[in-house]
């Protein structure tokens, strides 16, 4: 059985909360961080469940008030969100429906900007999360994105793999992605990741996203050795 994502599981307990009066309206939740502790997730993992719960008119956000309970407790439509930014060109199976990855282990951390990515994004220090991805069961690419330490102190290791959704989750809304694809070769460390052969050809996609000004706010590498996988 497939688990439930624990922004979910947060989603659904909040959601009792409210309909049950166990937290009434008007009422000040405590921030991002105390929520996050309180329901045992990650910051960026409470961040995705209050702002869904704030698209159906359950919470209200304001600066300055922090969350409040919304006057009028009940579930109702999310206004439609625009389509968000995407390439051109999308990976694909061999069938020619887009590749669906399922996150296997992750792991995030800070660190200092090379000196390509510090040319890239002009800031000294990167939230980074690296992730081994599943396709069908089986490990099929390694992804790392990275965002400026500025604008995101840390990425949680459970947001979607698809960029834009992987930023919303994040607080950040793209103006636009671009994304190009090389070929490569695993090395030693990747063949033994990704179960496979060592010197096993790689479709490398590599994504910038940008804002409205232009200026790049994360850069997604994929390198994924899924048979029959294609660009286009």
């Amino acid at each position: 059985m497939a688990r439930k994502p624990l922004y979910k599981a947060a989603e659904t307990e909040m959601i009792r909360r409210i309909e049950t009066g166990e937290w009434e309206v008007g009422r000040r939740l405590p921030n991002e961080f105390g929520l996050a502790d309180e329901f045992g997730v990650s910051q960026g993992t409470m961040r995705r469940a209050l702002m869904t719960l704030e698209g159906m008119g359950l919470l209200s956000r304001k600066p300055g008030r922090g969350t409040i309970v919304a006057e009028r407790a009940a579930v109702v439509p999310a206004k439609p969100a625009a389509a968000p930014p995407r390439p051109t060109a999308e990976l694909r199976d061999a069938a020619g429906a887009p590749v669906a990855f399922d996150v296997h282990r992750a792991k995030s951390a800070t660190r200092g900007a090379d000196a390509a990515e510090h040319a890239l994004f002009g800031k000294p220090r990167l939230a980074v999360v690296e992730r081994l991805l599943k396709v069908n069961g089986e490990r099929a690419a390694l992804e790392e994105t990275m965002v400026p330490e500025t604008l995101v102190p840390a990425l949680d290791e459970e947001a979607p793999v698809e960029l834009s959704a992987f930023l919303a989750v994040h607080g950040l809304d793209p103006a636009e992605i671009d994304a190009t694809a090389s070929a490569a070769l695993t090395t030693m460390a990747e063949s033994v990741a990704l179960s496979c052969d060592r010197h096993t050809p790689l479709l490398v996609i590599r994504r910038v996203a940008r804002d409205g000004k232009g200026r790049p706010i994360a850069l997604q590498v994929l390198r994924v050795a899924t048979d029959g996988a294609t660009w286009g």
